[in-house]
């Protein structure tokens, strides 16, 4: 076993010989770790899922208030799921947590993570705004390897691989083999006027719905989204339907929200 990584926290941060950028990173891992056990003790499970969505954490220099903060970075639908009482209760363990360590570190953030972008950014954004962001149907031929990936099939979030998950659940546990479900998400097609991609397309019982996943603007985007609804039920699909954001991040709510979706297109005309 390599030694270097069997050492421990303190180890590390107690290193004369390790530089400053290894000691910040043990430290924001050690907290965030410390965080979570403490949670899990409490039995606060729904908070410990929040931490483990966690995308980067690290500790920055504030020359402001001339301290060292404490950052969790989360995807944007992730971010978009923690609500104000969740930080507030994150922030309450954190300080138990720091105080506990004396890492000198006294203040937590909270944000999204900050994307990539080269000098082609413009004509990257102008693919995604005509509808050319990646889908399972040009998957191979992403330059990339998709960071949600599941059964070979690429997500754009992780609230979008959580309702696959449940989905896939429902078809292989809960369902009989021969009344299951098919599911397809970001599939890629043509609607009349346009070239579109809906979330998840589902077949259920001689019927195809389209199951949308409201994102974390989806409040300001509600009448262009009625509108889209309408175009898939004009197209010929039997339902259509959205999961919210709430829904998503509860996985009893996720659960129920899709038994009735699937309800509502079996019974849908």
């Amino acid at each position: 076993m390599n030694a270097s990584a069997a050492r421990t926290y303190d180890e590390i941060i107690n290193d004369d010989r390790a530089p400053e950028e290894d000691k910040r990173r043990a430290k924001a891992d050690s907290l965030l770790g410390h965080m979570a056990a403490l949670l899990f003790q409490r039995g606060h499970l729904q908070l410990v899922q929040q931490l483990r969505q966690v995308r980067a954490a690290g500790i920055e220099y504030d020359p402001q208030d001339q301290t060292l903060d404490l950052w969790l970075d989360f995807d944007p639908a992730d971010f978009a799921g923690l609500s104000e009482s969740a930080q507030d209760d994150l922030r309450e363990i954190f300080e138990r947590v720091s105080r506990r360590l004396a890492y000198g570190i006294d203040w937590i953030g909270f944000r999204e993570t900050m994307p990539s972008v080269g000098p082609d950014w413009r004509e990257q954004l102008d693919g995604m705004l005509n509808g050319n962001r990646p889908t399972n149907q040009a998957r191979r031929a992403m330059p990339e390897t998709p960071k949600f990936l599941e059964d070979c099939l690429a997500f754009t979030n992780a609230g979008e691989m959580r309702v696959y998950r449940a989905l896939k659940h429902l078809q292989e546990k809960e369902l009989p083999p021969e009344e299951t479900i098919s599911i397809f998400p970001l599939p890629f097609g043509r609607v009349p006027g346009r070239t579109c991609e809906p979330d998840v397309v589902v077949a259920y019982k001689g019927r195809a719905g389209v199951l949308e996943i409201d994102g974390p603007h989806h409040r300001v985007r509600r009448a262009v989204d009625t509108s889209r609804d309408h175009l898939f039920r004009d197209a010929g699909f039997a339902f259509v339907d959205r999961i919210t954001v709430e829904a998503v991040d509860d996985p009893e709510e996720l659960m129920a929200s899709l038994k009735r979706f699937l309800r509502r297109l079996r019974e849908s005309g």
